[in-house]
């Protein structure tokens, strides 16, 4: 990720000097990100879409530091085919970057399943969408058998490795996390190539690195072959060549690891990390309507 360029440049600047900085931003970040009236910023609150009744459900999962508007438009074109939408905010997201740095893997995972039960006590059948980080979260909770159908937009099993790195980025920060509490990660830095979205994308400014860190241990979960012979369910999996955040190789990896007999992977390569309101969008939201057809209405997972 672009951001771990800031990082290292952080390392070279004074430490004490750097971290009144950061903690200056991260303040400024908090009290002046616009709220919703639940005290979410806007674009990271909690959704719930589409009839109760519904006899299929889709849980939308966003990706690491990020917020439920970076699926663009596609949780209210699901809703109004009928299916039932809920666009979750994960533990430690939406509200205070400091929040996620107490956050552990099992407690993001356990989220997700939290939340995939609980469709799935009132739905025949359940969807889990899952964008980078979310994508991983949606992985293991799908070997866990919280799903009917998979599908993943730029899903996160690893960081696209740039040769001026050196080091894996994973490495990089639990390197730099006993010395740096934060680095910055500004719109510049938002991995989109339609530059008029980056407004539309809500995302931290400030990621701490123990946040990270956790992101690395999740996406080693997820992309572990005990894992991945665990997802049975169909699963499309949409991912560009250029995205520059998750590797699009380590995904392809995992894709051909996966277990599920129905499989479809969908390249998208207009478009960077964020593929939902990239310049592919409407190309990945009609793959993923169009998978979302094939779902039963009774789902068979347990």
């Amino acid at each position: 990720m672009h951001w771990l360029a800031a990082m290292l440049v952080a390392l070279a600047v004074a430490l004490p000097g750097y971290r009144m900085g950061a903690k200056i931003g991260v303040d400024y970040e908090v009290s002046h990100a616009p709220r919703t009236a639940s005290g979410y910023i806007v674009g990271a609150e909690p959704r719930d879409l589409g009839p109760a009744d519904a006899p299929r459900a889709a849980l939308f999962v966003h990706g690491f530091v990020g917020g439920g508007n970076n699926f663009g438009d596609l949780p209210d074109r699901l809703a109004a085919q009928g299916w039932r939408v809920r666009v979750m905010c994960l533990p430690g997201h939406g509200i205070d970057p400091r929040d996620f740095e107490q956050c552990t893997p099992d407690e993001l995972v356990s989220a997700v399943i939290a939340e995939a039960d609980a469709l799935r006590a009132d739905h025949g059948a359940v969807m889990l969408v899952g964008h980078s980080m979310g994508g991983a979260l949606c992985t293991l909770a799908a070997a866990q058998g919280k799903a009917d159908a998979l599908a993943l937009g730029a899903p996160y099993f690893g960081v696209t490795h740039h040769w001026y790195y050196g080091l894996r980025a994973e490495t990089w920060a639990r390197v730099a996390c006993p010395l740096l509490r934060w680095t910055y990660k500004g719109k510049a830095l938002v991995q989109v190539n339609r530059e008029e979205a980056k407004a539309q994308i809500m995302s931290y400014r400030w990621v701490p690195l123990r946040g990270a860190v956790t992101l690395a241990e999740i996406g080693k979960r997820a992309s572990s072959p005990e894992t991945l012979r665990r997802v049975t369910c169909p699963v499309l999996v949409i991912h560009s060549h250029g995205d520059v955040a998750a590797s699009p190789e380590a995904c392809a990896r995992a894709f051909e690891a996966i277990a599920a007999q129905q499989k479809q992977f969908v390249w998208a390569d207009r478009s960077n990390h964020h593929v939902f309101v990239d310049y592919d969008r409407e190309q990945v939201i009609a793959a993923i309507e169009s998978f979302a057809k094939t779902v039963p209405s009774h789902g068979s997972s347990s």
